[in-house]
């Protein structure tokens, strides 16, 4: 189990002997690094798609070979330290993004089952060790609220004080907002109040979750995933200031995303040992690819709106006061 550094040279052996090579490296979940020299390696690609371990390439990889590894970067350094932190995490996301269900339900079905292998796996249980989560306080304001906006149903977010945190009750609420306007005509917009948009799952509840079982099915029978994807061609979503797990995934299913300048984007569910459950597997990579969505997953931050533009993870970048206008602009302009 660990980082592997390997010479290329190795990927020029011909199968079944390279698959015995590759094979001999791996001890527990390994992050195998290749770096150098890059001879012809034709039947390398097949190889590292069927290697059940991290896959990193260094240096000029050639064209051929650079979709089959898990990601290609310049320094290992950030990766291999994101690895190190949660190695069973890392592979479980490598692999579940390199090999993608056919359709999006399957997708989150996949998605939800590995998140939930992971929930009771022993890197989310060190986790849950060391976090100390608070009461669960007596909230019964309402997580969302629903306006009517010319033609647009307009969805907020309204735990703007929790970051709009989602817990149980903003997922149920939200979830029936979403259904209520699926069955409406009209272009769909979701902003939230506060200073962001939502800073992904309500870590309180992530240290008190039923069993995995439960959860998987849970999860699936109240998809925010599959509510959002229903309503892709016809919703908008405006981002600001953090925008963590679910306050991407979610969003990077609808047709335009509009973005605040202040927004950070990004993937924390690594550091607790555990993949994207909200989508963002599905919803992510189909915006950004699975390298950049894995990328995402294993950096130590954030990125900005303007490199989520670029990326396609958003489609514009506005000022912070012109956020809601120009999403009910864009929503109204939906047929």
């Amino acid at each position: 189990m660990g980082i592997v550094a390997a010479d290329p040279r190795l990927l020029h052996t011909e199968r079944p002997a390279l698959d015995l090579a590759l094979a001999e490296l791996l001890d527990g979940p390994t992050c195998l690094v290749l770096g150098g020299a890059w001879p012809p390696a034709p039947a390398a690609a097949d190889a590292l798609r069927a290697l059940p371990a991290l896959t990193i390439g260094t240096g000029a990889v050639p064209p051929e070979l650079a979709d089959a590894f898990d990601l290609v970067v310049d320094d290992p350094g950030p990766v291999a330290a994101a690895f190190e932190r949660a190695p069973l995490a890392a592979v479980s996301a490598a692999l579940l993004l390199r090999h993608p269900p056919p359709t999006v339900p399957a997708g989150l079905v996949a998605e939800s089952a590995t998140y939930s292998m992971l929930q009771a796996g022993p890197e989310f249980a060190a986790w849950r060790s060391t976090f100390r989560a608070k009461p669960a306080a007596d909230e019964t304001a309402p997580r969302v609220r629903v306006e009517v906006h010319r033609r647009v149903t307009l969805i907020v977010l309204t735990r703007g004080d929790k970051h709009n945190a989602l817990d149980r009750a903003m997922r149920d609420q939200l979830h029936a907002a979403l259904n209520d306007a699926r069955w409406s005509s009209g272009p769909v917009a979701i902003v939230a109040d506060g200073p962001s948009f939502c800073s992904g799952g309500d870590l309180d509840e992530f240290a008190t979750f039923p069993d995995p079982v439960q959860a998987h099915l849970v999860r699936l029978d109240r998809s925010l995933a599959s509510a959002c994807f229903a309503l892709a061609e016809r919703l908008v979503v405006g981002l600001h200031g953090a925008c963590l797990g679910a306050g991407i995934e979610l969003p990077a299913f609808a047709a335009h995303v509009v973005a605040a300048d202040d927004a950070r984007i990004g993937l924390p569910e690594q550091r607790l040992g555990l993949v994207p459950g909200a989508g963002g597997t599905v919803s992510i990579t189909r915006r950004a690819g699975r390298q950049r969505t894995l990328s995402l997953l294993l950096r130590d931050g954030t990125i900005t709106a303007d490199e989520a533009r670029a990326w396609g993870l958003v489609d514009d970048v506005v000022d912070r006061d012109r956020l809601r206008m120009r999403v009910l602009e864009i929503a109204e302009s939906l047929s």
